[in-house]
């Protein structure tokens, strides 16, 4: 017997040395995994702004709610101390990291409850959890906690780890520690908290959007009842004081009428959270921030250290917004606003954008909510839908009166011209031509153009569709003559190329939406109408004269609404759709403002800035080209009136398929009258 004993215990030694080693050789691999304990609890920073990129990699913006602000031990008042030790760890100051009838406690409360009702983590665990920043529920982790805990008991004292606690615990809606909670909360300094406030600080972190008496203020003070009763029970607070609490009133701002009747020595007011935006460019900064909390929690965003990746040149932003600024009818004139943007017609990427003169986060963002009748910057999709008809840019339309019923429409200055081209008809943006164009072709191939674009235009279901009854934003507008820029495609605006996380792993990635819906050789034609409107039309205070003197490859159309109460600009390059929109925000009349003396000057100051400090350089209209080399469109300088081949009078540069090169020249017309006069 003695043998087969001395055998067990031997086998018993054994296996226990060898658990010893085993577990001295786990802890010792995942304790070489840890960083310095030092350099890892001094450095740890919980929140971490999302950082927001441009498409150069520039930082441009960061978006939090609050700085964590730190505070020192002696600066907590006792009753915020004792609050939090009541109910998260009342043996904190006698146990050495890992409290064991905390873990038997929670153990019997949850078998009890049959669910997770209560942890054990200690201060020092839960410090050491949030240093890793993961909450996952893997073993290593868990070891890599307990070696992590016990680490920190050795190198900090008790004083000095409970105020590194209470400076890093999360308190929800981007709160990180007590200090920054009570300033957030209540408006007070962390040392002027009294027993109530400190009893429902300390009830947060176990579930912080649970129990922030923003979101949950029932809640919140059922939490605070608990820890007040622990309070007493542990002697922590007096009988009086414990009533005294109960009875104290907390009451949300925004249900307060009238501060002056509120009795303030009884009730804390709970204030509504600020976002604090120090962005770069903020018209652009509200798209990323809308698109992160449409795809991300709160936390995620305000916490989580996001890398943004966008789709805006800053360079070509600040251009925009000082062009806009400084513009001096917008100085001159306090109510006049606007916006503009820039869209990439290649991928769709939003460049550059100004939701207004000197524009705030979060304000009115005209360049994409300002919805205004477009006017005349809407006739190109008139003159598009009518060469997809079949007409050519040297067709003729009678330029007379029309009246249909009781509308009776003017043009500008109420001057007829009788027959003229399709390119002299947008140059001078007749109204008599659009509606004649518009009445032949019809309202539904007209809406089935605008259907394609899939800008959200919605034009009547009458003729004064042709005039620009057709209300727009400019980042619709825009989107839509992107198709006029990239030869018939049409592309989706976009803000967000991708999202990483703050280790760099990718959690989004977009990819530009582009579909060709339209032949190029029929955008090519419009096109080309829209270049001679900058050249010789409405649009010449658009055009662009770099400072070496030269022109370059642009298009683009004016829009003036009735009374003047909203005028536009919408111009192309060979890589961008640029729109501007000025006007009142109550929508009332200008006096006398049109696009082409109002908006289009705007235009023209923005593009020779950016083209002029290098930050853009226009290649051509290449599909253009393409067309042209492959024979397929041809150049001829003809009548503006006529659309014939002239040797005297005004010519314009008409772009035509090889089926309408124009061999007839102007004695047509005399050779048909003799002919007559002789017969």
């Amino acid at each position: 017997m003695k043998k087969i004993f001395k055998m067990m215990l031997a086998v018993c030694i054994l296996g226990f040395l060898v658990g010893v080693l085993g577990i001295f050789g786990v802890v010792n691999h995942y304790k070489k995994e840890l960083p310095n304990i030092s350099e890892l609890i001094e450095s740890y920073s919980p929140s971490i702004p999302t950082r927001v990129f441009d498409i150069n990699g520039k930082q441009i913006d960061e978006l939090y709610k609050e700085i964590r602000v730190p505070v020192k031990i002696e600066e907590i008042p006792k009753a915020s101390k004792d609050a939090f030790l009541a109910i998260e760890d009342r043996r904190f100051y006698t146990h050495y990291g890992i409290d064991p009838i905390g873990i038997l406690r929670a153990i019997v409360i949850n078998i009890r409850y049959k669910s997770a009702k209560q942890g054990a983590s200690t201060f020092t665990q839960q410090l050491a959890r949030n240093a890793f920043l993961s909450h996952d529920k893997k073993l290593s982790r868990k070891i890599k906690e307990a070696i992590l805990t016990i680490e920190i008991e050795k190198t900090y004292t008790k004083d000095e780890i409970f105020e590194k606690y209470l400076n890093e615990i999360y308190f929800g809606e981007g709160d990180y520690g007590i200090k920054s909670a009570a300033k957030s909360l209540f408006h007070k300094d962390i040392k002027n908290i009294n027993i109530p406030e400190a009893a429902i600080l300390a009830g947060i972190p176990n579930r912080p959007r649970y129990y922030n008496p923003r979101r949950n203020l029932d809640a919140s003070l059922n939490r605070m009842k608990v820890i007040l009763s622990q309070m007493k029970k542990f002697e922590m607070i007096s009988k009086e004081e414990y009533e005294l609490a109960m009875k104290h009133k907390f009451v949300k701002i925004d249900d307060v009428k009238d501060m002056s009747k509120v009795d303030l020595a009884n009730t804390t007011i709970v204030y509504n959270r600020a976002v604090i935006n120090k962005s770069l460019a903020p018209s652009f900064t509200d798209l990323v921030h809308d698109y992160l909390i449409e795809n991300f929690d709160e936390e995620a965003i305000y916490n989580d250290g996001l890398q943004v990746y966008t789709t805006l040149n800053f360079d070509m932003q600040k251009i925009a917004e000082e062009t806009f600024d400084n513009y001096r009818p917008l100085l001159e004139d306090e109510k006049l606003q606007g916006g503009m943007i820039t869209i990439d017609s290649s991928n769709g990427y939003i460049t550059s954008i100004v939701g207004g003169k000197n524009f705030k986060p979060r304000n009115f963002n005209r360049a994409i909510m300002a919805n205004r009748q477009i006017g005349s910057s809407f006739k190109p999709f008139v003159y598009f839908t009518s060469i997809l008809d079949g007409k050519s840019e040297n067709t003729i339309v009678e330029d007379s009166r029309f009246v249909q019923g009781d509308w009776a429409p003017r043009n500008y200055g109420t001057l007829f011209r009788k027959n003229i081209t399709l390119v002299e008809g947008l140059n001078k943006s007749i109204n008599m031509v659009a509606i004649k164009l518009l009445k032949g072709t019809g309202l539904n191939k007209l809406f089935d153009v605008v259907r394609k674009l899939e800008s959200n235009l919605n034009p009547p279901r009458d003729l004064t569709a042709a005039l620009g009854s057709v209300s727009s934003s400019p980042l619709n507008l825009a989107k839509a003559y992107s198709v006029f820029s990239n030869g018939g495609y049409i592309v989706e605006p976009l803000v967000v190329i991708e999202v990483k996380d703050k280790n760099g792993n990718t959690l989004v990635k977009n990819t530009p939406k582009i579909k060709k819906v339209f032949e190029a050789k029929d955008v090519a034609l419009t096109t080309n109408l829209l270049e001679n409107s900058v050249e010789c039309g409405t649009s010449r205070r658009a055009k662009v004269i770099t400072k070496r003197g030269k022109r370059i490859p642009q298009g683009g159309k004016t829009g003036t609404t009735n009374d003047s109460r909203s005028v536009w600009y919408a111009g192309i390059t060979p890589e961008y759709a640029t729109t501007v929109y000025l006007g009142y925000d109550d929508n009332s009349k200008m006096n006398k403002k049109t696009g082409g003396g109002l908006a289009a000057p705007i235009w023209r100051e923005y593009y020779k800035k950016i083209i002029d400090n290098g930050y853009y350089t226009p290649s051509k209209f290449e599909f253009i080209d393409n067309l042209i080399i492959n024979g397929d469109l041809y150049y001829q300088d003809l009548g503006a009136l006529t659309g014939l081949r002239e040797s005297s009078g005004v010519k314009r540069k008409f772009l035509l398929k090889n089926n309408r090169v124009e061999l007839e020249t102007e004695d047509k017309y005399n050779n048909n009258i003799q002919d007559i006069l002789y017969r």
